[in-house]
């Protein structure tokens, strides 16, 4: 009697990129892509690109895709960013507890009602429920979700819960509290986070729903996960109350894939896309994440994500002629070879016009890079050089001679090179260009992004303080939107750590059936005074993951806390 075979378990990694939707199969028992597949991405209706990137793949070694079961499937998405970027968030309403933040606001729906939290977490001025109630139903006709932001909430969550409870009893609307979000300090940035996750939740709604029908479409009853902008996974259940947390998904999954397929823990990561270059950094299996929060459009945010550095080159920038030469501009235009007008021209066509190309409309970009050359009074093989001279040196300017990345350690770091135009491009830099860095283009570099969502870790992160209470010459434990008192400081250690690490652990499990693990870690501050040492605080973080890639925040915390919001 011969043993019945076992399909292969893998994860289904799908990226929806600004061109592309790229699809891959990935074997996380043998660390190999089993299949890989794109498609164009459909921005007016993501659906159909997902669809069609999962009918677009094709094994890459032999393997049958019927023999293959799906034990995961996680994706990574542009929806956020771009609604953001475009403004294209639903009507959302804002209800200030005590004073407006300084600086603007990304909704006109304001209400401001009285109440007061100091930093230790005490209440310094009540609420008036009648103010709570006529705030809330004058809102409610007005906007489809409402965001609740008070000063000091993330030391006393008291006052935005109770006008949540409001808002509850009148409406089933969305509503978002800024603690939800955020356990940072920074009233602006939080409030501008809690507005606009609160006018993302109705347009998620929608896409979580296209992905639970397209899978089900297909059979396949495996969770499904998004990865968040610090390259860390929530559940679809998740997301689809914090969608502001998918905001630059995308180049988070691309540093993740370019460090697998690579097969290193440390390196300069550079994905070139259709119309930009996005640069982020590995040290050692750390993610380094950006020190504020990711900043999209015109909005800071105290969302976490990787620290990118994003420049204008990509395979869709734009070239036209002028004064006899080409230029290199930063801007996205459809390439002649896929379907853009007849007389633009793009780093694909320059690569379609001299052959390195050929799946699309080589003829199409030859006529563009004739009628540059005319217009410009030049021969068409000299401007074709010049052109891609300059894609050449923009990459080594931008890249290679990144002052971030040149000092100590860093400097040694190769380069990681992946997105589709990525391999043409790199192989020019290494041959014709003075760099001083090792270049390395893995396997499969064209689907590194959804190779990166594939492999990506669910994470949860909190972090407590302890601080003296000088009020009662005890200490303060601020710990998940609560402020508790104790006369010993040991025991309010003691009680952080718990908290921080319980709510880690809740977060991380309720995500789906991953083994998680914990970690707490806690550091005494202390602050020189001529000759003496002061006690300022202890801050402690819990870590809870699946994986192994840890997350790395990039800031130098002061010594001391101001006191305010």
């Amino acid at each position: 009697m011969t043993k019945e075979k076992k399909p292969a378990a893998c994860v289904l990694g799908i990226d929806t990129g600004g061109t592309t939707t790229d699809a891959v199969l990935y074997d996380p028992l043998t660390e190999t892509v089993v299949a890989k597949g794109m498609a164009p991405t459909t921005r007016q209706d993501l659906k159909n690109g997902i669809h069609h990137s999962i009918d677009s793949l094709r094994p890459v070694s032999g393997a049958k895709l019927s023999d293959i079961q799906i034990e995961k499937v996680v994706l990574s998405t542009t929806l956020a960013t771009n609604a953001i970027v475009e403004g294209q968030g639903r009507p959302t309403g804002l209800i200030l507890i005590g004073s407006r933040p300084k600086g603007d606001l990304p909704t006109d729906q304001v209400a401001q009602i009285t109440g007061k939290i100091n930093i230790k977490g005490r209440e310094t001025e009540p609420m008036d429920p009648d103010e709570i109630e006529k705030a809330v139903t004058q809102m409610l006709p007005k906007v489809e979700a409402i965001a609740v932001s008070g000063m000091m909430s993330v030391r006393n969550n008291a006052h935005e819960l109770a006008v949540k409870k409001v808002i509850r009893c009148h409406s089933k609307m969305p509503v978002v509290c800024g603690h939800e979000l955020s356990s940072k300090l920074g009233y602006h940035d939080r409030t501008v986070t809690t507005v606009l996750n609160a006018s993302l939740i109705p347009i998620i709604e929608g896409f979580v729903q296209a992905v639970r029908e397209t899978m089900a479409e297909r059979g396949i009853a495996a969770p499904v996960y998004l990865v968040k902008g610090d390259g860390a996974l929530a559940s679809l259940e998740t997301i689809a109350s914090k969608p502001i947390e998918t905001i630059l998904s995308g180049p988070a999954a691309s540093i993740l894939g370019a460090m697998v397929l690579a097969k290193t823990d440390s390196g300069i990561v550079a994905d070139m896309g259709g119309t930009t270059t996005d640069t982020g950094v590995v040290r050692h299996h750390s993610l380094t994440l950006s020190p504020v929060g990711a900043k999209v459009g015109q909005w800071q945010t105290q969302v976490d994500s990787a620290k990118l550095s994003t420049f204008g080159l990509g395979g869709d920038t734009e070239i036209y002629p002028d004064a006899g030469a080409p230029v290199l501009t930063t801007h996205r235009v459809p390439p002649a070879c896929r379907g853009g007008a007849k007389e633009d021209l793009t780093p694909t066509d320059l690569l379609c016009a001299d052959g390195s190309l050929t799946q699309w409309d080589t003829a199409a970009s030859q006529y563009a890079l004739q009628f540059q050359s005319r217009r410009a009074g030049a021969d068409a093989a000299d401007y074709l050089s010049q052109a891609k001279a300059l894609v050449v040196d923009r990459i080594v300017a931008r890249v290679f001679n990144e002052a971030d990345y040149s000092e100590g350690e860093d400097a040694k770091l190769p380069v990681i090179a992946i997105g589709a135009p990525a391999k043409t491009w790199y192989t020019l830099v290494q041959n014709e260009a003075d760099v001083h860095r090792d270049i390395l283009v893995p396997e499969h570099f064209e689907v590194a992004n959804a190779v990166g969502a594939a492999t990506a870790a669910i994470e949860e992160r909190v972090e407590a303080l302890v601080r003296p209470d000088e009020a009662t010459e005890g200490y303060v434990a601020h710990v998940g939107g609560r402020s508790v008192f104790f006369e010993d400081k040991d025991e309010a250690v003691a009680f952080a750590r718990k908290e921080a690490g319980q709510i880690a652990q809740h977060q991380a499990e309720s995500q789906g059936p991953e083994t998680i693990h914990t970690d707490v870690t806690d550091e005494d501050i202390q602050q020189k005074i001529g000759w003496r040492w002061r006690y300022v605080e202890t801050r402690v973080q819990a870590v809870a993951r699946s994986g192994h890639l840890t997350l790395v925040p990039e800031e130098e915390k002061p010594a001391f806390e101001k006191n305010f919001d």
